[in-house]
């Protein structure tokens, strides 16, 4: 198997998507039960908390029902507010806190957040993976990746200030893609992507999940990333089937896993790809079994 970037820190017992995209700072899979369940939800974040890939969209932001922060701690919670967005960055984010610190607290809630996929450039670069040979700008994307930990660990510190007393649990993202060794042919991912792309596309989600737990760490807030890690190894992008808890790319328009059709045009004089517009947008994000995933993760941890 080709080597993979080391985990900054070692889960105790056992995300990324992989060992599913996103770290340490925390124990995967974690018995539920030790910590007492919310009774109030904010989730802040992107697209990755936005609900984008799960469909039943009601506004610009990709927000839905079935997005994994309405999904999380379904038998306590009574209170949601869904603040995230697609598309959003670390400098939208704390737009975001700006409007978490007008909110009420009822002392037993739970504050979550996924942010700085968009900072390091991933959709732009799955794209140019597509088109052409991403591997050469693995340098700039690395540094950009690395230089997200001191805006991030603000961020954190800056949730914090606005939910006083409130649990916080960041998140990161899953391994978007198979090692090539692991599960070679993936027709959602087309023969435009070499092993090679898919391999710098795993490190450098590594890299971005690494980047997270130490700015968690630093802001004493927990991360959930190992145990997303774990949870969608096996699961990543890859043939669109049911086995798939991630969309990935199919010229063909078809949806696959969840048995939608995307509703948009196809894109002709207009667009860039000639693909679907709906389905490019949904593309390589949790399917609704997906958005489950991630709410048993951020529910084990924040039990745990």
């Amino acid at each position: 198997m080709r080597a993979t970037l080391p985990r900054v820190v070692v889960p105790a017992a056992t995300f990324l998507l992989a060992v599913a995209l996103v770290l340490p700072g925390t124990s995967a899979a974690a018995a539920p039960g030790t910590a007492a369940a919310p009774t109030a939800v904010v989730t802040l974040g992107d697209s990755y908390s936005s609900g984008l890939g799960s469909g039943g969209y009601y506004n610009d932001c990709d927000n839905t029902p079935n997005a994994w922060g309405n999904l999380i701690f379904s038998e306590t919670v009574t209170s949601r507010t869904m603040l995230a967005c697609s598309g959003a960055t670390i400098p939208t984010v704390q737009g975001q806190v700006d409007q978490l610190a007008g909110l009420p607290s009822n002392g037993n809630r739970l504050v979550t957040v996924t942010v700085g996929g968009n900072d390091a450039g991933f959709a732009d670069e799955l794209v140019n993976c597509f088109l052409s040979n991403c591997t050469r700008n693995r340098a700039v994307l690395e540094s950009r990746i690395d230089g997200l930990a001191g805006p991030l660990t603000s961020l954190y510190d800056e949730i914090q200030a606005a939910a006083p007393g409130d649990r916080v649990l960041v998140g990161g993202y899953p391994l978007l893609v198979p090692d090539p060794d692991v599960r070679g042919w993936c027709y959602a991912l087309t023969f435009l992507i070499t092993p090679a792309e898919r391999d710098m596309i795993r490190d450098l989600g590594v890299r971005l999940n690494n980047v997270i737990d130490r700015a968690a760490a630093a802001a004493g807030v927990t991360s959930v990333t190992t145990d997303l890690e774990v949870r969608f190894t096996g699961h990543e992008a890859c043939q669109n089937s049911s086995r798939d808890w991630i969309y990935g790319l199919s010229l063909s328009g078809g949806f696959g896993a969840s048995g939608q059709q995307p509703a948009g045009p196809v894109i002709a004089s207009g667009g860039r790809y000639g693909v679907q517009a709906d389905f490019v947008r949904d593309s390589f994000h949790p399917t609704r079994r997906g958005q489950q995933a991630y709410a048993d993760s951020f529910e084990a941890v924040h039990g745990g």
